[in-house]
This record gives C-alpha cells, sequence and structure tokens, in this order.
C-alpha cells in the first residue's frame, strides 16, 4: 500500500459513534484533522449523498463509505473501528463494526477509484475481514491494509 494513501496514522479507534451519521462525522473530522479533505462539512454531507445512491454496508460488519469531492484534497483510506456496533442498510443487513473510508479526489478519479475496486476484491478474503474485525493492535492492523496492492 502507498504509504501517503493508507499508513499507522490513518487508524481510528472511534468510542462514541453509534449511528451512521455520527459514524460519518467521526470519518469526516478524521480525515479533515488529516490534511486528506479541505471542508470537513463538505465531506461529511457527500458521503451521506454517497450512500443515499447504493449502501457501502459490504457484508460481515464492515462498510466502505466514500465521496468523489473537490473537497478531497488527495487520495486516501482510513480504518474507523467502531467500539459499538453501527447500524447500516448493509448488504448483509449487519451492523457495521469497521468502515475503510476513502477520500477520491475529483482529479485523478479513475485511478482511485481503482483502489475502491482493489479494496473490494480484498474484502471477499475472509482471513482479511476477520482480521480487520478482530485485530485491534495497529501495526498488525497496518500490515493487514499493506496486502491491498495499490501504488498510486
Amino acid at each position: 500500500m502507498n504509504k501517503e494513501v493508507f499508513n499507522r496514522d490513518h487508524i481510528l479507534f472511534d468510542e462514541k459513534a453509534a449511528t451512521q451519521e455520527k459514524a460519518f462525522k467521526s470519518l469526516a473530522k478524521f480525515a479533515y484533522a488529516s490534511g486528506f479533505v479541505s471542508d470537513e462539512n463538505a465531506y461529511f454531507e457527500g458521503l451521506k449523498a454517497r450512500e443515499q445512491e447504493a449502501t457501502t454496508g459490504f457484508k460481515d460488519h464492515i462498510a466502505i463509505p466514500h465521496c468523489k469531492s473537490s473537497v478531497n484534497k488527495k487520495p486516501g483510506l482510513f480504518l474507523i473501528k467502531f467500539k459499538r456496533e453501527i447500524p447500516w442498510q448493509a448488504l448483509d443487513q449487519k451492523p457495521v463494526k469497521v468502515a475503510l473510508g476513502l477520500t477520491i479526489p475529483e482529479d485523478g478519479a479513475t485511478e482511485h477509484l481503482k483502489l475502491l475496486s482493489l479494496i473490494a476484491r480484498k474484502m471477499i478474503d475472509q482471513d482479511f475481514r476477520e482480521g480487520v474485525l478482530k485485530q485491534d493492535d495497529p501495526e498488525k492492523l497496518t500490515a493487514l491494509m499493506d496486502q491491498i496492492e495499490f501504488r498510486g
């Protein structure tokens, strides 16, 4: 994985979020504080709008919230582990425990949508999904995410 897109500093353990809206707010605040988005609220609104198009809830308690927006300064991947299960209209109707949030800039979006595709493909791997869900060690989570072959 490209270290500018994802590294250990992109992992957040969220103790408070209990709703999808709060989960999106947490992701937006984290991406903004990390310097990946120029407008925290616009990114938050973009996440909500994208969710209205189709669920980003994958399966087995994992979601991949994202949006393509001009406020996204650079491509980024953020792993958020929620203390509480988040109600989500996921494909399998299970609540979400982990979100893999993406910032996708409007410029070069095609290349970075490739990252979304690579993540979705990696989600087929049961060992990967279980590791992301069960692991709480940031170093081990980073090693898991590094299995995604994105060099962008």
